[in-house]
């Protein structure tokens, strides 16, 4: 088989899976093909398919590998709250979040799932909002400045389990989160960025009545909190809590809610790791039966989708890690997931990824090009870093730079001759 022209006005991208009843077709509006057709054989189609299959997978092993290290992390701090610990919790944090992020190409490919997963809540889509749901409400889960009997944490009449946590998340409104990498973040940094590793302490649950405290560091009984740590440590646990002197309590049941919150996460992750497993994943099995000419094109207009959508239209208009103050990660994260498929390192196997499949006069040229925007995405990226507070001259130059990025893919979808999607 070859990849030709494609005339119509239209593709139907059939991606079939284990479920005959469920085998449903995915009609996508084109721009017409390029005058100037490539044929790609059977043989480079097929491999960049399976190579496509195997990557996700690969990528996913990493994401919930990652995951598990962050819950590692987070028992070491359980144990023994501190602010290195802490410190170390958070660094875990972003590696996970950063290394799920490499994968979210994956999501907006055309997959079908099965009608049961629709109902279940369990399908591609609806187990991303169970990972990475944002913006959050962070007083929706525990207490804020001027607030701190405020959230799940503090609402001692909700059992803290995994259906209750379930039920409460988006409960009338996507922002209530109370599941997810955000929630997770939420927890580690707190409101502003400053939570208290004294916060997670051992300590009984109290019922939620505001306890003043002249001197700063003393439970309700007035005695000092044992192993208190210092104040810069602690930025004076957020002020007592903006200036109140108001002392955190269910101590226990923040710890509960986080270990809780590691638990749902890792099991979410394994969910889509399962279905890209190479042998019988439903995912990897969509792939497996459908066209290879059908996967790259899939593919092709998904990296559209994900610059478009997800980067464009949400992550550089907002700020997905807000707490930590890291949304530059977030998007330089993403990006590394779209380099590594489309211009793999040179330790890879050989004729992998899109730059593998270019024709051979344009090769060196658009592997240029794509090198060239990703480095100066990387320099923006950098610089967004360094600035902290990013201004909105390096937010509107990194939108600039990933507009660039799209003109790249386009012209290596013209080079395949690969129908892109019709801009709006």
């Amino acid at each position: 088989m070859t990849l030709r022209k494609l005339t119509l006005g239209a593709v139907f991208l059939v991606l079939a899976g284990c479920d005959r009843q469920d085998n449903q077709s995915i009609h996508v509006d084109v721009t017409p093909a390029p005058q100037t057709v490539y044929e790609l054989s059977a043989e480079q189609s097929g491999a960049f398919s399976a190579y496509l299959g195997l990557s996700a997978y690969t990528m996913m092993s990493a994401a919930t590998q990652d995951a598990q290290e962050l819950d590692n992390r987070l028992q070491s701090f359980l144990y023994h709250p501190n602010p290195m610990s802490l410190k170390e919790a958070r660094e875990a944090w972003r590696r996970a979040y950063s290394s799920f992020l490499r994968t979210l190409i994956f999501s907006h490919m055309p997959l079908t799932d099965p009608p049961d997963w629709h109902k279940k809540g369990i399908d591609y889509q609806q187990t991303l909002t169970l990972i990475d749901s944002w913006p959050i409400e962070g007083g929706y889960i525990d207490h804020v400045p001027g607030y701190p009997f405020s959230g799940i944490v503090n609402d001692l009449t909700l059992e803290l389990n995994e259906e209750n946590l379930l039920a409460q998340h988006g409960f009338s409104d996507p922002s209530y989160a109370s599941l997810g990498f955000h929630a997770f973040e939420f927890m580690l940094w707190g409101e502003d960025g400053r939570r208290s590793a004294r916060d997670f302490f051992p300590q009984e649950n109290t019922a939620p009545v505001l306890v003043a405290s002249e001197g700063g560091n003393t439970t309700e009984t007035g005695d000092p909190i044992a192993g208190a740590e210092s104040e810069a440590d602690g930025a004076a646990n957020y002020e007592a809590v903006a200036a109140g002197d108001v002392e955190i309590q269910n101590h226990n049941r923040r710890r509960q809610y986080i270990q809780l919150l590691s638990e749902q996460l890792q099991k979410h992750l394994h969910r889509l790791q399962r279905r890209w497993e190479p042998s019988n994943g439903y995912y990897a099995t969509l792939l497996q039966r459908s066209e290879p000419v059908q996967v790259l094109t899939a593919f092709i207009n998904a990296t559209q989708s994900l610059l478009s959508d997800e980067l464009l239209a949400r992550r550089l208009n907002g700020n997905s890690s807000e707490f930590s103050n890291a949304t530059w990660a977030d998007i330089q994260a993403i990006l590394n997931g779209v380099q590594e498929l489309y211009l793999p390192p040179a330790s890879a196997e050989a004729a992998t990824g899109i730059a593998a499949l270019l024709p051979p006069a344009q090769q060196e040229s658009l592997i240029s090009r794509w090198n060239q925007q990703f480095a100066l995405l990387n320099s923006t990226l950098a610089q967004w870093q360094q600035e902290g507070q990013v201004s909105e001259a390096t937010r509107q130059q990194c939108r600039e730079r990933v507009i660039e990025l799209m003109s790249v893919l386009k012209q290596t979808a013209d080079a395949l001759s690969v129908p892109l999607l019709s801009s709006h």
